[in-house]
This record gives C-alpha cells, structure tokens and sequence, in this order.
C-alpha cells in the first residue's frame, strides 16, 4: 500500500511541475534554405506580405535522415516543408506563465536546386 500511495504522490508531483504544451498542428509552407542559425533551421519563405524568416527548432527523424541540413550543401535550394507548430507554456522564477513556440520540421521535400 505504500509504494502506491508513493507511486502516486510521484506521478502528481510530476503533472504538476511539468510544462503544458499544446497539441501541433501542421502547416505547409515553401522556402529557401538559409542554413543555421545557432542550432535552427533557417528558411525564407514569401507571403503576402513579402519574404519573411522562419526559424525552425527541430527535425523529425525521417527529415534528418534524409537531409544534411547541417551542411552547406542544401543552402539556396527550394523546400516544400511541412511542419508543426507547439506552444510550451513553462512558469517563470516570479511565478509567470511565459509561451514558448518551438517549430518542428515534420516533411521535407526537395522542390528545385
């Protein structure tokens, strides 16, 4: 009977302090690779508005396979990319809600060199 009151006094904790995070939602968007930025993916995409930086946090396995992004040889090429958008939402040191958006690259697709 301990060890389950114990597991579950754990299992609480743990919801508790952990993070919130929203459920991704894919978007599709085309882009020129830029190359990195620190350790982000950076890409140039148009909109209606003009041409705007997307930076993006993660690769998906099959995209990191796939691609060496790490390297210069991918830079100045066109990408249809398809990626997820998450929102953590993390408390701060004076106990405040702050929003942190992280991209995920979940498809990549080679349009034109």
């Amino acid at each position: 009977m301990k060890s389950k009151l114990i597991i579950l006094a754990i299992a609480c904790l743990s919801a508790t302090l952990s993070s919130f995070t929203t459920n991704p939602t894919q978007t599709t968007v085309t882009g020129v690779y830029d190359g990195l930025e620190d350790t982000n993916y950076a890409f140039t995409i148009t909109t209606k508005k003009g041409k705007e930086k997307m930076i993006f946090n993660y690769l998906a396995e099959d995209v990191f396979e796939n691609f060496d992004l790490d390297s210069d040889e991918n830079v100045g090429k066109v990408f249809k990319i398809t990626y997820e958008a998450s929102v953590e939402i993390i408390e701060t040191d004076e106990d405040e809600d702050e929003e942190l958006e992280y991209l995920t690259i979940t498809k990549l697709e080679l349009l034109a060199d």
